[in-house]
């Protein structure tokens, strides 16, 4: 799964000159939170004295996003976009240098110092994104579920019928995306993992179908009340629609899912005969409370956390995840709070300030706790569906990938599909890798927008060449 972190770094541009205001010039500020930039644009209109702006994060998304309320006087600045929730509240340091606040946004409230730049910040560049024209055709299509409850917005890419030497159908994959809210092309920091992943196995013969999450883009449906069976259950869906084209196999039809997708795509697979393959990219392969425990530990330390604190951190947090994830005990909101609850009374005031553990982020995360698709998750164990798969599969992870841990996760595939008397799986543990399969330095996420790479070209590879094994294609 992967931790959607909104912000790194705060760039402020500041451009105004109303009576009464500081004076600066245009200018860029950068302050640091978490590992994705922001960036404030502000102009003035100076003949009404109101200046206006919006933020950008340009390692997430091209779009701008509105500040609905700006205001700058001579020793202060507070910036507020209700779109993401953000409120930016600060004062100008005396030398008109800094920046010195506090960013708030939902439950959280975090000190922010921004300082001021010589040079614009450059975007990220993202060079395998694919660009037109391509040499396979690529269709918008749009289809429903079989109660017509959900209507699904789709990319189907597949290679142009001329350049096929025969007529018989194509095969096909249907791309599954991670946890949360995703676009067909599994956009995050700006990268586009699902069209890169679609551009090459298309340019090698593949029908491949992208969709977009219920909820999101030109899909229809709640994303919030959804859960990971609720996700199997829009696959069924896609597999129906391609089983309709007569240029599509329906004996040769796959899945590929990513992350969370890993888990759906077995789960699809246990109950249509449709499903002809397997690819589960950074899959899970153990229970989804234990690896949301080993998620929170390791990156804990990963950011540096004291020993002291990841300990007493683990406490709780372990503490919270097993009553949330326990079938015989009430997991309301106030049984939560009273884990925590519990847990601060007994711990020393400087080991709760080595946590950096408040009230206000233990509220958030006991909510995140009760959401529909987490309670799913935590309960799951992938271990009886695993053990029913018995259809070619790839399971591949990196092994800097400390979202899904690699020798976890694939033991766990392992040791089900043998004792599912699977004949036809493979695993493999990709060095040098991340939750996103990009070459990565230190395998944490606040690399994900640094790294130009999307997706490993490595990985492509051993994918493309597995998939062309179980459907025959020998080019």
């Amino acid at each position: 799964m992967i931790t959607r972190f909104l912000f790194i770094s705060l760039l402020v541009l500041l451009s105004f000159g109303a009576q009464g205001q500081t004076s600066l010039t245009p200018s860029q500020w950068q302050g640091q939170i978490g590992s994705v930039r922001l960036i404030l644009v502000i102009d003035a209109t100076v003949a009404s004295h109101s200046p206006t702006g919006h933020f950008e994060s340009p390692d997430q998304t091209e779009e701008h996003i509105p500040i609905t309320d700006l205001r700058i006087t001579a020793d202060s600045l507070i910036a507020t976009a209700p779109l993401i929730g953000g409120t930016f509240s600060s004062r100008f340091s005396p030398d008109q240098r800094s920046l010195v606040g506090v960013w708030q946004q939902g439950n959280a409230s975090l000190p922010l110092t921004l300082r001021r730049l010589e040079k614009p910040v450059v975007k990220s560049k993202r060079p395998q994104t694919p660009v037109p024209p391509f040499p396979y055709r690529s269709d918008s299509v749009q289809y429903y579920n079989a109660d017509k409850s959900i209507h699904f917005g789709a990319t189907l890419t597949y290679p142009n019928p001329s350049h096929q030497p025969t007529r018989v159908g194509l095969p096909a994959v249907i791309l599954i995306t991670g946890s949360g809210p995703q676009d067909r092309d599994e956009t995050v920091f700006r990268h586009k993992p699902f069209a890169v992943i679609a551009d090459h196995l298309t340019r090698h013969g593949f029908a491949v179908l992208r969709v977009d999450d219920r909820g999101v883009g030109q899909t229809t449906g709640s994303f919030r009340q959804a859960t990971s069976a609720d996700f199997a259950n829009d696959v069924l869906a896609s597999i129906a629609y391609l089983k309709t084209r007569s240029d599509i196999d329906a004996k040769k039809i796959g899945l590929i899912g990513h992350s969370d997708g890993g888990l759906v795509a077995p789960l699809v697979a246990v109950r249509s005969s449709d499903v002809a393959y397997i690819v589960s990219l950074a899959g899970v392969g153990v229970k989804g409370s234990e690896l949301l425990k080993k998620q929170i530990a390791t990156s804990n330390r990963l950011e540096g956390m004291s020993p002291s604190a990841q300990v007493a951190t683990a406490q709780v947090m372990n503490a919270l995840i097993d009553r949330a994830a326990d079938t015989a005990l009430s997991t309301t909101r106030a049984d939560l709070q009273a884990v925590y609850g519990h847990w601060k009374q007994t711990q020393p005031v400087d080991s709760l300030t080595s946590t950096g553990l408040t009230d206000q982020s233990a509220k958030a995360f006991i909510s995140s706790l009760l959401s529909p698709w987490m309670q799913y998750f935590l309960r799951y164990d992938p271990a009886p569906t695993l053990r029913k798969i018995r259809i070619p599969l790839l399971a591949m992870n990196g092994e800097k990938d400390y979202q899904v841990d690699a020798t976890d996760n694939l033991s766990g595939f392992t040791t089900n599909l043998k004792k599912a008397g699977n004949k036809r799986y493979q695993i493999v543990s990709m060095p040098g890798l991340n939750h996103l399969f990009q070459t990565a330095s230190t395998g944490g996420e606040s690399e994900y927008a640094q790294l130009e790479e999307t997706f490993s070209p490595r990985a492509l590879t051993k994918m493309t060449e597995w998939l062309k094994e179980q459907v025959g294609i020998k080019r």
